[in-house]
């Protein structure tokens, strides 16, 4: 016959063994550190790719490529004149259009402005039903032009000027001597001068572009004393060629841009830690 103490004693034990194990259990399963949420972690990321290597730290503007260049264009065309001579006098009586070729000269005033003068000639066709006619036009003009960015291959830009132009009409007319060719000459101001175009730029110093300009005005002076003013108008488009001599700065782009802060310093290599 057992004693009461053995009887209790295997009770004891296995109750002891069963705490022991359930306290090494939850010492193992605090010491592993707790994962870390996906959403948690692919938030710092893409915080770290959109900061990029420099955050925090402003960036130095990127340096004038147009103020004190001498910027030079020359373009070539086609030239639809509209409106009217004088009043009762469409111009579509007298003229259409024609080849037109002119060149533009500037200074750059800034990194996205251009004080500039332009210039051209148009050859004027025969309009329908007037035999013998054609005509000519010259315009100067003085302006400025603003450019949407620079550095770029694409250099966009639209512009503003006044000008003045001066047309000669040429028509035939029959009499006793025979047929002949009196000159109408027409002075008149270009109110308006707007232009619009883009030029691609394969090298820094030479694009070739198109644009299209607009030209409304008066004519001041008109061949006869009863003939009263009227407006007149002109469409140009084409094709142009732009130089500017002066060398542009080169830009170095840093070679981490657009890069992340780990994968910068991966490519930059190990370095050197500071003594202390």
């Amino acid at each position: 016959m057992r004693s009461r103490s053995t009887r209790w004693t295997a009770p004891a034990l296995g109750v002891a063994m069963a705490a022991a194990s359930w306290v090494l259990s939850a010492s193992q399963a605090l010491a592993q550190p707790a994962p870390q949420p996906v959403e948690t972690a692919t938030a710092a990321d893409e915080e770290e790719e959109e900061l990029g290597p420099e955050a925090g730290a402003r960036r130095p503007a990127a340096p004038d490529e147009r103020a004190g260049h001498l910027l030079l264009q020359a373009r070539a065309g086609y030239s639809q004149p509209f409106g009217s001579l004088a009043v009762d006098q469409p111009v579509s009586d007298r003229v259409s259009g024609g080849l037109a070729f002119g060149g533009n000269i500037g200074i750059g005033l800034s990194r996205v402005t251009v004080l500039e003068a332009s210039g051209s000639y148009a050859l004027l066709s025969a309009a329908g039903g007037c035999s013998g006619c054609s005509g000519q036009s010259l315009d100067l003009g003085l302006g400025f032009v603003y450019h949407l960015a620079q550095g770029l291959a694409v250099d966009p830009w639209i512009s503003y000027g006044v000008g003045y132009r001066r047309a000669v009409l040429t028509g035939s007319e029959d009499s006793a001597a025979g047929q002949t060719a009196p000159d109408d000459v027409f002075h008149g101001l270009d109110v308006a001068r707007i232009a619009l175009g883009a030029d691609f730029y394969p090298v820094s110093s030479f694009g070739l572009g198109v644009f299209a300009e607009l030209d409304g005005g008066t004519y001041l002076s008109r061949p006869g004393d009863g003939s009263r003013a009227a407006a007149y108008g002109f469409f140009q488009f084409g094709l142009r060629l732009a130089l500017d001599p002066m060398p542009r700065g080169a830009r170095t782009p840093s070679a981490s841009a657009g890069t992340s802060r780990r994968i910068a310093l991966q490519a930059e290599g190990p370095q050197e830690k500071p003594r202390r």
